[in-house]
C-alpha cells in the first residue's frame, strides 16, 4: 500500500476543483456562457503549454511554480489540466446540458475518488489501474449518473462500467480527454433508445 504524495494531493484538488465548470453550467450559467469562459481557459492553457515546450525561459518559470505537480510523462507533453479544459469545451459544444454535466462530473469526482482510493490502498490490479480505484469509479460514476438520470439504471450500469473500463485501460490518449467525450457519447446513444 502506497501513500498519496503531495504532489498528486494538489493535483486531485484541481482536478476536483474542475466540477465547478458543471456545477456552474447546472445551475447558474447558460451554455454560451459557459462555453465561453471554458474556450478562454482552454485556449490559456494552450498557449502556457506552447510557451512551456518552446522556451526556456517560460519551461524554468512554469516548472518553477508547478513542476512538482507533473507526472513524468508530462514533461514533454500536454498536461492533464490542459486536457481537461479541451475535453470540456468539446464536451458542453456537443452535448446536450444534462449529458455534458454529467460527464464532466464524471471527469472530476469519479476520476479524483478512483486515484485517492486506488493509489494508497490499491492491492489488486485490474488493467493499468487497481481493482479499488476502478470499484471506486464505478460506484461514484453510478451516483452521479443516478443523480442525473434516475429513470435508467440499467443503462447507467452499462455506462459507468463501460467508462470505469475505459479509466482503466492503457491507451496513449488522456483520460482526461477521453472520458467526457466517452461518457457523452454513450449517454447520447442511450438517449436514443
Amino acid at each position: 500500500m502506497s501513500a498519496i504524495r503531495s504532489h498528486e494531493l494538489i493535483r486531485k484538488a484541481i482536478h476536483l476543483s474542475s466540477s465547478a465548470i458543471p456545477l456552474l453550467y447546472w445551475f447558474f450559467l447558460e451554455r454560451h456562457q459557459v462555453l465561453e469562459g471554458v474556450i478562454v481557459l482552454a485556449f490559456g492553457f494552450l498557449m502556457a503549454e506552447y510557451l512551456r515546450l518552446h522556451s526556456d525561459a517560460s519551461r524554468r518559470l512554469f516548472m518553477r511554480i508547478f513542476g512538482s505537480a507533473l507526472r513524468s510523462h508530462e514533461h514533454q507533453n500536454l498536461t492533464g489540466a490542459t486536457y481537461v479544459f479541451v475535453g470540456s469545451v468539446l464536451t458542453i459544444f456537443l452535448f446536450p446540458k444534462e449529458i455534458a454535466v454529467a460527464s464532466l462530473l464524471i471527469l472530476s469526482i469519479s476520476d479524483t475518488f478512483a486515484a485517492l482510493i486506488g493509489i494508497p490502498f490499491g492491492r489488486h490490479k485490474f488493467l493499468a489501474k487497481s481493482a479499488e480505484g476502478s470499484t471506486t469509479f464505478f460506484i461514484a460514476t453510478l451516483i452521479i449518473l443516478q443523480i442525473i438520470f434516475p429513470a435508467t439504471l440499467f443503462f447507467n450500469i452499462v455506462v459507468a462500467v463501460t467508462l470505469t473500463v475505459a479509466e482503466a485501460y492503457p491507451m496513449d490518449l488522456d483520460d482526461n480527454f477521453v472520458i467526457p467525450i466517452l461518457s457523452g457519447i454513450l449517454l447520447s446513444l442511450i438517449s436514443l433508445v
